[in-house]
């Protein structure tokens, strides 16, 4: 959720509250003056009026802050907090028109009341700062201009009270602007406009920091479940690892045993080639527990290595399910290339991501995998032609154990491991893709 927006809705009730004890002082303000001190003012009626609207108004805010309320209640933010102010729709603008009207207000009973001979005129500094404080800078510049530009506006003109008279009169009237008038307005837009300042410096700090926390603890989210896969790589390359040595040992029994008595039957060639197949294969499984075992799916814990482009781009092909459909696009003079990364796990991430190219489209068409180096980074283009994916499943592609795949065909975290790998190297991945077209993810590595 973007600071500014996030501020104003949660803020909300402040103002709303505060709205209801201006009211509340106001009606007591006018009766202690007109019961107590036997005041005559001379716009009354009109003074209830402004007073009635700041409450009817208020009344409004509140159902609409708590519909608002009920709208967003359920909703979770996501970690790169892409939460939109629309989701309330312009809420944000409600509250800064609601300032203005809280200013607009102020200024009209003051008009009513002595101009700036009313003590009360120090009420306006506190919509200054309120506007400072939960709104953002914009508006709250504005805000603060407009008082500016109504305080002028009653010093030039408004209603005398009798018994209330500070040496300002209306000098609209008087035909000269005193020095009493000159200092109340360079004091009050000084004043005014210093608080606006320190006050949008120190929201946007305290929201900095706020946003660098929030980004600490997405961190520290992210770590926790990438050592959870960790420990649950480890543990089923633990368990995993007997029975395949048992299915080993088998297999080499039977080819042994093929070996010293060649069968005879029909179709005998084929089983042996089949159980040729099975070795080859386990011990390709080994190979994936081996480094199951000693990474954990933590890339982080490998040490940084000077490799070849072309070394990564192969290490990151190798093994894949359909390699012959992929086409790389390196050019000979960046084989040679050095990159310092974390080969074998880079090199496990990248391959997720081409498997799941190739596994997007069942035809012969070729998976391209183009690689350039740009100014300050190598990107990566790992560009399928399968069916795509529409925008609800492009939002979560990066989720863990989300998979779009069939049952027992993918669990769902080669994105997600990806994206954790890559991102700790200080790279990005990203995915783009239109529904029957296919699908492009490009992969950004630092060059050094």
């Amino acid at each position: 959720m973007p600071q500014s927006f996030a501020t104003s809705f949660l803020n909300a009730p402040w103002v709303i509250n505060l709205r209801w004890v201006a009211v509340v002082g106001q009606i007591a303000a006018i009766v202690g003056a007109v019961v107590f001190f036997q005041t005559k003012l001379p716009a009354l009626w009109a003074m209830l009026v402004v007073i009635s609207v700041t409450a009817v108004s208020n009344v409004l805010l509140s159902l609409w802050f708590a519909k608002s309320g009920d709208e967003t209640e359920n909703l979770q933010l996501p970690d790169d907090s892409t939460f939109q102010a629309a989701t309330v729709p312009g809420w944000r603008t409600v509250l800064g028109l609601i300032m203005v009207m809280d200013v607009l207000s102020l200024t009209a009973l003051l008009f009513a009341t002595g101009g700036p001979n009313n003590p009360f005129l120090l009420f306006m500094l506190v919509n200054v700062s309120l506007g400072a404080l939960i709104l953002d800078r914009k508006w709250a510049w504005g805000i603060n201009v407009l008082a500016n530009l109504c305080l002028l506006l009653i010093a030039f003109e408004h209603m005398d009270l009798e018994y209330l008279d500070m040496g300002l009169p209306a000098f609209g009237r008087e035909g000269r602007l005193t020095l009493n008038h000159l200092s109340l307005l360079v004091a009050f837009a000084t004043c005014s406009s210093v608080i606006v300042y320190f006050m949008t410096r120190l929201t946007g700090e305290v929201r900095l920091q706020q946003a660098a926390v929030r980004n600490v603890q997405q961190q520290q989210a992210r770590n926790e479940k990438v050592e959870a896969l960790g420990t649950l790589a480890a543990g089923t390359a633990h368990e995993l690892a007997t029975p395949l040595s048992t299915i080993a040992i088998v297999a080499k029994d039977v080819e042994q045993a093929f070996e010293k008595h060649p069968p005879n039957f029909p179709g005998a060639e084929d089983v042996i080639e089949d159980v040729h197949l099975i070795r080859s294969q386990l011990d390709r499984c080994r190979a994936i527990i081996d480094r199951m075992s000693s990474h954990a799916g933590e890339a982080v814990g490998e040490p940084m290595r000077q490799v070849p482009m072309g070394a990564l781009a192969d290490a990151s092909l190798e093994g894949l399910i359909g390699r012959g459909r992929v086409h790389l696009d390196l050019l000979p003079s960046d084989h040679t290339q050095l990159v310092s990364v974390p080969i074998d796990g880079l090199s496990q991430a990248i391959r997720g991501l081409v498997q799941n190219a190739l596994d997007a489209d069942n035809s012969d068409r070729p998976v391209n995998v183009k690689i350039r180096k740009r100014e300050d980074s190598w990107c990566w283009e790992i560009v399928d032609r399968g069916i795509g994916m529409a925008p609800a499943v492009l939002e979560r592609v990066s989720e863990p154990f989300f998979t779009t795949k069939p049952p027992g065909k993918g669990m769902g975290l080669g994105v997600f491991l990806a994206k954790n790998v890559v991102k700790r190297l200080g790279g990005t991945v990203e995915h783009t893709s239109v529904e029957n077209e296919g699908t492009t993810v490009t992969l950004l590595l630092p060059s050094s």
